[in-house]
């Protein structure tokens, strides 16, 4: 059979049948064109000419090729330790150095329920620099962004959820160093094994980090030191004075056995 093929204003042919077919299994022919063969009374589609309509039907159902799973995510669970940890030292500068300012005594942590509220401002400065820069100062300093699973930012309530978890199952509400010891090493087997955070898995967040350069690694090592020492000189004289009640308790103690 000997087919005419109108495309556009052009009129092409006479084809055999199965160079039509080749045409259309190559996607060269979309089957909108108009076809004619003399046994035909006037021009047609291409696709409902009874001759070619099963290659058209077989071509629109085929199965599209399924895409592999994407590569899973590197957890790097330790640029992510001391990025939270330098979160953590940066605020406790902040806050101790307000607090030696007002002229407070640092034992005053320790007790009561201001145990448990003075790491608050840092759960909520925390979830508020999250939602507005996908990000925190440690996290920005190693290249760390957390985002949710399409990869957007997080809103307030997320962030705020995520902030509110990482503190109690990944920092065992910074009360005691044994518990936030223990919730560290819970916490890197979990992201070692599932590759995401407990946090992350709870909030259905994201978390994108790559391997640093030398460089940047170099820069953050630096700050986080810089961080550290400022710490100990603001927290240096609280300590010396709990070390000298400790030595007057200890002398005081030895005076009543003698």
């Amino acid at each position: 059979m000997e087919i005419w093929i109108a495309e556009g204003e052009r009129k092409s042919g006479p084809f055999e049948t199965y160079l039509v077919r080749g045409r259309i299994e190559e996607g060269d022919l979309s089957g909108d064109e108009l076809a004619w063969h003399k046994d035909q009374d006037g021009w047609v589609k291409l696709r409902e000419m009874d001759v070619f309509r099963a290659a058209f039907e077989n071509k629109s159902q085929e199965v599209p090729v399924a895409l592999p799973p994407p590569l899973p995510v590197e957890p790097y669970p330790f640029l992510r330790f001391f990025a939270r940890w330098f979160d953590i030292l940066l605020y406790l500068l902040c806050f101790f150095s307000l607090f030696r300012l007002a002229g407070r005594d640092f034992a005053q942590v320790d007790t009561g329920p201001f145990l448990y509220l003075y790491f608050l401002p840092c759960l909520l400065l925390e979830a508020g620099i999250v939602h507005k820069l996908a990000t925190t100062p440690g996290k920005y300093l190693l290249g760390i962004r957390v985002t949710n699973a399409d990869e957007n930012q997080l809103t307030l309530q997320a962030a705020l959820i995520r902030s509110l978890r990482a503190f109690i199952v990944g920092l065992g509400l910074m009360v005691h160093p044994f518990l936030t010891a223990i919730c560290h090493v819970y916490c890197l087997w979990y992201l070692l094994r599932r590759k995401e955070a407990p946090w992350d898995t709870m909030t259905n967040t994201k978390v994108i980090a790559q391997r640093p350069s030398v460089s940047v690694a170099v820069r953050f090592t630096l700050v986080f030191l810089a961080v550290f020492s400022l710490l100990f000189v603001v927290l240096r004289p609280g300590f010396d004075a709990v070390l000298e009640e400790v030595i007057k308790e200890e002398r005081k103690r030895s005076g009543e056995v003698r």
